[in-house]
């Protein structure tokens, strides 16, 4: 079957989700500057980290109340919610200023807007057969991306404007999304009210051992990719780079996703999953490991491409490999605990890394690799009969 009849197959639910999921990922505005926002209004990179770390805290709110919503009311109910929600947290935090007030407001949009990724990825696996996952969940990170590599780009310029046009854009995607999300899509697999606790979830996943190490590995490769919202910017400003340019490095790695992504998924399908993963969990960590030798324009050019391919290797093929150790009827609950792993690993970054950050940079470049070499020895870890289960 050719590139474009694959394509072809994928249900038109599922292209409604991809060009929503455009919409909604163009506006996101806020997160890759908050760091930046927060210590502009006079905090220290310190207490920025502590509040980024905050919206990282209330993911892990947003992954219990997501998952089990996602399951039992449905993922458009949820992802619909979620969204509108959020959109008024965005516009509350723009007009704070005290770190500890956006740490309390960053806590509970991070609780509101990210409960609906566990009904958004549940949702791909309700419409999508497990032969075509690798490929959608592809197509799904190419409409993230291309959001990605135009978002923070005009952030940057409005940045340098006003900080409180990011805060409105974003939220002005959140309700686009919310209202396409609510009506257009379908409610997906729901689970009866006695089965959709977590109590069964959780017999189910403490059993499944290949799942339990893909939730180790992500809690490092969260900390790994955190640092490009956290760090990264600071490190951009802090080397003499103006706020256009901070945004169009960022903007690298989805203009890069969008070349490459679809056709790499499409040209490594045969090949061993486990280390196309190790391979991109290495690349990943590893790449801020470039900064020890230069921080030019350059350099950051570099850091970006090599951080990119290992996203571009492990990313789709990760979430469908997790699908596919997911039991149908705990999808929504499944996807919300893989999300504590990111939550966890989020929420250290943010307050360890930038204090680490501000003590010595060279000291959190080589924490992201060692991070980054445990993620492969973990994914790596299991036994074959495991992941045919």
């Amino acid at each position: 079957m050719s590139f474009f009849s694959q394509l072809h197959v994928l249900p038109r639910s599922f292209w409604v989700l991809v060009g929503a999921t455009f919409v909604n990922r163009f506006g996101v505005f806020v997160v890759p500057f908050l760091t930046l926002f927060i210590t502009r209004n006079g905090n220290t990179a310190a207490q920025a980290g502590w509040a980024a770390a905050s919206y990282s805290l209330g993911g892990f709110v947003a992954a219990y109340l997501g998952g089990w919503m996602a399951d039992r009311l449905g993922r458009n109910v949820t992802m619909g919610v979620a969204s509108l929600a959020g959109a008024v947290c965005m516009l509350a935090m723009s007009q704070a200023v005290d770190w500890r007030v956006l740490a309390l407001l960053a806590f509970i949009t991070g609780a509101i807007t990210e409960a609906g990724h566990p009904a958004s990825a549940a949702l791909v696996q309700d419409l999508v057969p497990p032969e075509n996952r690798v490929l959608a969940y592809a197509v799904q990170r190419f409409a993230v991306n291309l959001g990605w590599s135009l978002g923070p780009a005009t952030a940057g310029f409005l940045a340098e404007h006003s900080f409180f046009w990011l805060f409105a854009v974003d939220a002005a995607t959140s309700v686009v999304f919310g209202v396409i999300a609510w009506v257009f899509l379908p409610a997906g697999t729901r689970t009866a009210r006695e089965q959709a606790g977590w109590g069964h979830a959780w017999q189910s996943i403490r059993q499944n051992h290949a799942f339990l190490a893909l939730f180790g590995a992500c809690v490092c490769l969260a900390w790994c990719f955190r640092l490009t919202n956290t760090a990264l910017p600071l490190h951009l400003e802090r080397s003499g780079l103006p706020l256009h340019l901070t945004g169009m490095i960022l903007a690298m790695n989805g203009v890069i996703i969008c070349l490459f992504e679809v056709p790499l998924a499409m040209g490594l399908r045969q090949w061993p999953v486990k280390r196309v993963l190790a391979l991109g969990y290495i690349l990943m960590a590893s790449s801020y490991l470039i900064f020890f030798a230069s921080s030019t324009l350059t350099a950051f050019v570099v850091m970006m491409t090599v951080f990119t391919v290992g996203e571009m290797c492990s990313f789709s093929r990760q979430q469908a490999y997790a699908a596919s150790l997911s039991p149908e009827d705990m999808r929504g609950r499944y996807v919300g605990f893989l999300s504590l792993a990111w939550c966890a690993g989020n929420t250290a970054s943010s307050a360890l890394g930038m204090p680490l950050y501000d003590y010595h940079p060279g000291i959190l470049w080589v924490v992201n690799a060692v991070l980054g070499l445990v993620a492969v020895l973990l994914i790596l870890s299991t036994r074959k009969a495991e992941d045919a289960r």
